[in-house]
């Protein structure tokens, strides 16, 4: 089998990997952001919560709740970015596998010619030897 093939499908194998790492590296993102996100809206309670106990207006409430919630969108759209690039990232991982398996088959179908031209050798070599024990005894009997 030629190297040339072993080479591209090493090549494969490897983005195959790589996409699968990035899509890895993404989903971690995404998870990091949504806990975050978490955070923030528990901070938010915490803060609603604290206000309602307390018997002083506190003024810096309305702005620290702005702020939150520009926060809070600004998180969600990171979120909704993220999962558009792992579903693109996924899209190029089922292509980049299909080409994996394109070659990888190519692979196989050459090994399965390989062993059969080995067969067909083997079985002509003992074709050949029975020919020549045919011949000698024919010969050895008519003598």
């Amino acid at each position: 089998m030629a190297k040339g093939l072993k080479g591209i499908i090493r090549l494969h194998k490897w983005q195959v990997d790589e996409k699968r790492r990035q899509i890895t590296d993404m989903e971690v993102m995404r998870n990091g952001l949504q806990a975050k996100l978490e955070k923030l809206n528990t901070d938010l309670e915490r803060e609603k919560e604290d206000l309602a106990k307390s018997k002083v207006v506190n003024i810096n409430y309305a702005s620290y709740a702005s702020a939150v919630m520009k926060r809070r969108e600004n998180i969600e759209a990171s979120i909704t970015e993220v999962n558009v690039s792992i579903e693109n990232m996924k899209d190029e991982l089922s292509e980049a596998f299909k080409e994996l398996k394109k070659y990888e088959i190519v692979e196989q179908r050459a090994l399965e010619r390989e062993k059969f031209e080995q067969k067909k050798r083997e079985q002509e070599r003992l074709d050949e030897i029975s020919i020549n024990m045919y011949r000698v005894n024919a010969k050895r009997n008519s003598n």
